[in-house]
């Protein structure tokens, strides 16, 4: 949402909260309201003045109708290099299946869930990682960070400025020949 469309339906929202607390104060009892608007319907500047404040509201009503309806979402971009003819830019769901691709090629790692968040500096990665039961923990965490670091440094020219990971399931592989029984 653009920062016109938010001033707009602050506004409306104020305005629609103020109608509706003079039409609970109506409701309760307070005449003065009904009133005003009787008297302002005989003249007909008033008249006027209402119909084009009824319009407005109307035409910000269709307008926040459809940007609440149209939900474009841009992909996010991560500048890779400048050069003196443009910039190169690599998506973050790119970065994603590459940091996808080289974690699940080590040993012990079955699953990887990425998450990229870029920065001026670089990039920085978060890991849901699964792994095997008998895999080390640290070392495998070791050996992940700098294969995910050093493969986009090296295919994708990105600094990466950290990698964070997560285990969050030790489970057993795909191809156990059966259930091992610890004593």
């Amino acid at each position: 949402m653009r920062f016109t469309d938010r001033i707009l339906l602050s506004l409306y929202s104020l305005g629609v909260m103020f109608i509706l607390l003079l039409t609970g104060m109506v409701a309760a009892g307070w005449t003065i309201p009904v009133d005003w608007v009787r008297m302002a319907l005989v003249h007909f500047n008033s008249r006027l003045l209402i119909g084009i404040i009824g319009l407005a509201y109307f035409a910000v009503s269709v307008r926040l109708f459809f940007v609440a309806l149209s939900c474009q979402k841009h992909p996010v971009q991560a500048v890779v290099q400048e050069t003196a003819l443009g910039q190169v830019r690599v998506t973050v769901d790119a970065l994603e299946h590459m940091v996808r691709r080289v974690t699940t090629q080590i040993k012990g790692v079955r699953e990887v869930k990425p998450r990229v968040s870029c920065m001026p500096e670089g990039i920085s990665i978060f890991l849901h990682v699964s792994i095997t039961p008998e895999t080390n923990i640290p070392a495998t965490s070791d050996e992940i960070q700098q294969k995910v670091g050093a493969y986009l440094e090296e295919i994708a020219g990105i600094k990466v400025q950290a990698v964070k990971i997560l285990v969050n399931s030790i489970s057993a592989s795909d191809n156990s020949q059966g259930a091992r029984r610890l004593n």
